[in-house]
């Protein structure tokens, strides 16, 4: 790790990001480059994403060390071990890269899933495609809320939206993508809002609600396994993945997708 004399600057930050996203684009194209159709980078997402995780790290580590050490510890990281006076600022750096690196993958994740399936829609010529974001977003998220069964008041239970597919002809959302790259994160408040769904307005409760995921292998006798047999579908991104009941290969999303309209 190259040493720095200067504190980090919104320059840095910048070029930072530029280099970040020029990296993930690369993998996405390599991917693109290296299997025969979209449908099949999809199945392979979660070990595109894996792939890079060396790479993230090496740009993101530096970046929290100029970030976040003292100004005056820049030039002794490399003596980091023998002083305790160092591993204060270790502790802050390490919050730092952990919580840059899982939104990173995340994010990506859920555009790299939303780039596949706009490319897969083309060549198939279906009249769908993907969002992240926008009114039609924005306008579904305020109209899911439910309520549940022991209680009066109405929470917001609903799932996280990260991308929506929408009916092109009718300009209508048919599906939501919750798009996690582990199970660790949240699943169950997807779950439990699929429980409630008939509560939504008649015109919404047709909507249907699916998983993707990039490094869950589902083992058998693993509870996440059973658990997503309440969505409308489970989609891996990795071919690792012990294949059950509504848990399918990505590649699959493409014909229960075309059976919507």
């Amino acid at each position: 790790m190259a040493k720095s004399t200067e504190a980090w600057t919104d320059e840095n930050e910048k070029q930072w990001k530029q280099r970040m996203t020029q990296l993930f684009e690369s993998h996405l194209q390599n991917a693109f480059e290296t299997y025969e159709s979209p449908l099949e980078v999809g199945n392979r997402l979660g070990d595109v994403l894996r792939g890079a995780e060396v790479e993230v790290a090496n740009l993101v580590v530096p970046r929290s060390v100029r970030k976040w050490a003292s100004l005056e510890n820049l030039s002794r990281w490399e003596d980091l071990l023998k002083d305790e006076n160092m591993l204060l600022d270790l502790r802050t750096i390490s919050t730092s890269i952990a919580n840059t690196m899982r939104p990173l993958a995340g994010n990506k994740f859920a555009m790299w899933i939303t780039e596949v399936l706009n490319i897969a829609f083309n060549q198939h010529n279906l009249s769908l495609h993907c969002l992240t974001k926008g009114k039609i977003k924005s306008d579904l998220a305020k109209r899911l809320i439910v309520t549940p069964i022991d209680g009066n008041t109405k929470r917001d239970y609903k799932p996280d939206i990260d991308i929506i597919v929408v009916n092109n002809t009718t300009d209508k959302p048919i599906a939501i993508l919750s798009a996690k790259t582990t199970l660790a994160e949240r699943v169950m408040q997807t779950i439990n809002w699929k429980r409630y769904k008939d509560q939504l307005p008649q015109d919404l409760r047709d909507l249907k609600l699916y998983l993707v995921t990039a490094w869950e292998t589902f083992p058998a006798g693993k509870v996440n396994r059973e658990r997503v047999q309440e969505l409308d579908g489970t989609y891996v991104c990795n071919t690792r993945a012990e294949l059950y009941g509504n848990i399918k290969l990505f590649e699959s999303i493409i014909d229960d997708l075309k059976a919507l309209i």
